[in-house]
């Protein structure tokens, strides 16, 4: 049986979605918030963190795989830097209470992954054939 790279993707960003949850649950405790845009900045960046693991994923396949390849490296060391810096960034403005900048920013990094994830599932569910 061989394991998906999507089913543990998915299995990353639920992960970092409940490390984030029991986190802010701590810090709650002192003040109250928004309760529902906390938890859509914790799904984003959960997503964003399994967006950048991914990327990870798919640079160290191709040095198992190819070799090195100097483009294709720095192509996702690139994206993963992007990802990380603008995550960084919107977390930044979340806890400046401008959630609203801070959502925008994570929903554009996420965008991408959400999308990669899609097409994914549909190549699992219909494979190419390459003849």
């Amino acid at each position: 049986m061989d394991i998906s790279p999507l089913f543990i993707l998915l299995c990353v960003g639920g992960l970092m979605f409940a490390v984030q949850m029991i986190l802010r649950a701590r810090k709650r405790r002192s003040r109250t918030g928004h309760k529902g845009t906390d938890n859509l900045v914790a799904v984003l960046v959960s997503v964003n963190i399994a967006g950048m693991f991914g990327l990870g994923w798919l640079a160290l396949a191709i040095l198992i795989q190819d070799g090195v390849m100097g483009v294709e490296l720095a192509i996702c060391a690139g994206l993963i830097a992007a990802m990380a810096l603008i995550t960084l960034v919107a977390l930044a403005f979340k806890r400046r209470r401008r959630i609203r900048t801070a959502l925008a920013m994570l929903a554009a990094v996420a965008l991408p992954t959400v999308a990669l994830c899609g097409f994914l599932l549909y190549i699992d569910n219909h494979p190419i054939g390459m003849r």
